[in-house]
């Protein structure tokens, strides 16, 4: 009879695990499993002094190096300035020093590398200035245009569409939307749409991934303008 109980109760527990009810008081839930890939913004610049960045999707429990390094090296083997754990992940803030190798330098790589052996990385760069500051993630000049834009990765619907969240676009510009293999930067990519800038600043856009790149577990994309300014962004995205 006890063993009968034993058996019943075990039951109870496994299904509850599954179903993350609570049992006792005490509220049980299922984990849920990560998904996409890390990156983070430029919120803003102390010239020589330091930089403030907004994470995004960030994986839990896991510890990134941060380094800094010349523009054009996405900040490989560059200057470790802090270490840092991503405790919950997701989103958070966070502040670092520029190195003195750096300091005076006009345009400055920084990278986020996981040390855990997961294999997470996210890049970004900035202006060594403090005429640049952010508000929400955006990164902008205070007097006129300057820079150039570039995307973030908000969502993807495996095989369907993929959300783009794209920041510092010129005003009065128009722009064409490329996916193509991984690798490529979208260049000579399938054009998938076109929008134009308005005044500037930061638009979402939502666009299909075509048939040819369906069933690719990466797709790189790319934003190239049309309006006769010849700026562009690229980026890439797991199709999942």
């Amino acid at each position: 009879m006890k063993r009968n109980i034993m058996i019943i109760v075990s039951t109870i527990l496994l299904v509850s695990l599954l179903l993350g009810s609570s049992i006792g008081g005490v509220g049980v839930k299922t984990a849920v499993a990560y998904s996409g890939y890390p990156t983070f913004s430029i919120v803003s610049v102390k010239t020589d002094k330091t930089v403030t960045i907004k994470a995004h999707n960030f994986p839990a429990h896991d510890t990134f190096k941060v380094m800094m390094n010349y523009i054009g090296t996405h900040g490989v083997n560059g200057v470790v300035v802090d270490t840092i754990n991503t405790g919950a992940g997701g989103s958070f803030t966070a502040t670092f020093s520029i190195p003195n190798a750096l300091k005076g330098q006009y345009q400055i790589a920084i990278r986020l590398q996981s040390t855990s052996g997961s294999g997470y990385y996210a890049y970004n760069w900035f202006y060594n200035n403090t005429k640049y500051t952010g508000t929400g993630g955006a990164y902008n000049y205070t007097g006129g245009y300057y820079g150039y834009p570039y995307i973030t990765v908000v969502s993807v619907v495996k095989n369907k569409n993929v959300t783009l969240k794209i920041t510092n676009l010129p005003k009065n510009d128009k722009y064409k939307v490329l996916l193509g293999k991984i690798g490529t930067l979208g260049v000579n990519g399938t054009n998938v749409g076109t929008f134009t800038t308005g005044k500037g600043g930061t638009k979402t856009i939502k666009v299909q991934i075509p048939a040819s790149l369906q069933g690719k577990s990466q797709i790189a994309v790319r934003i190239q303008s049309v309006g006769g300014s010849g700026y562009y962004a690229y980026n890439w995205f797991y199709n999942k």
